[in-house]
């Protein structure tokens, strides 16, 4: 609960800080992809910053599956666990997990004409400057990037399919559960209280 309540408020500054520092850079690369014109300093934060909001934003999710998963399926352990001190140690983590990770995107782009001087009879071709990875860096990089696909894409995807499908089979089982206690109490003739019904539509949404 605590964890929703304060990685609702993080996710919020996320986006806004994301749309403010990414936003005029994407947009205007619309209008022209070459050459880079916002120089280095802005091109490393750019990197950065989009490899460590995407991460955050991927171990958020995931902490909020597993905490629904807690607060549906085992409410006793999750009641025991929750607490604000947690809830802000595991979102300090998540970002510190998140920018150590970003790291190696950073410390590999570069500023770099495309077309250098090597290409262009000595002199590099001045529209051609991009920011991006050098063909040099490729191989390092090919690796880092197969294992933030599995670290931050595949394992964190399982980790919520399974979860959710948990989620489903404990709300089911609860369901029917309440559906054959109301049968009873209507066949014995005592009124249905409709608080299972309110308290299982609550967690479904929640």
């Amino acid at each position: 609960m605590y964890l929703t309540i304060t990685n609702k408020f993080i996710s919020y500054d996320q986006l806004l800080f994301s749309y403010v520092s990414a936003l005029p850079p994407e947009a205007y690369s619309i209008y022209e992809s070459y050459p880079w014109r916002f120089g280095k300093i802005f091109c490393y934060t750019k990197i950065f910053l989009q490899e460590m909001t995407s991460y955050a934003s991927v171990l958020t999710i995931t902490s909020f599956t597993v905490e629904r998963y807690m607060a549906i399926c085992h409410p006793l352990k999750a009641h025991k666990f929750a607490s604000l001190s947690r809830s802000i140690k595991i979102i300090i983590g998540i970002w510190v997990i998140s920018l150590v990770c970003a790291l190696p995107y950073t410390v590999y782009t570069e500023q770099f004409y495309f077309i250098d001087a090597d290409k262009n009879n000595g002199t590099p071709l001045s529209v051609s400057l991009v920011c991006n990875i050098p063909e040099r860096y490729r191989s390092t990089m090919m690796y880092i990037f197969q294992c933030s696909t599995f670290v931050f894409f595949v394992f964190p995807l399982t980790i919520i399919m399974v979860l959710y499908m948990l989620i489903a089979v404990s709300l089911r089982h609860s369901d029917l559960q309440r559906v054959a206690s109301q049968e009873s109490k209507s066949a014995s003739g005592t009124p249905v209280s409709p608080a299972g019904k309110s308290v299982f539509r609550m967690l479904s949404k929640w």
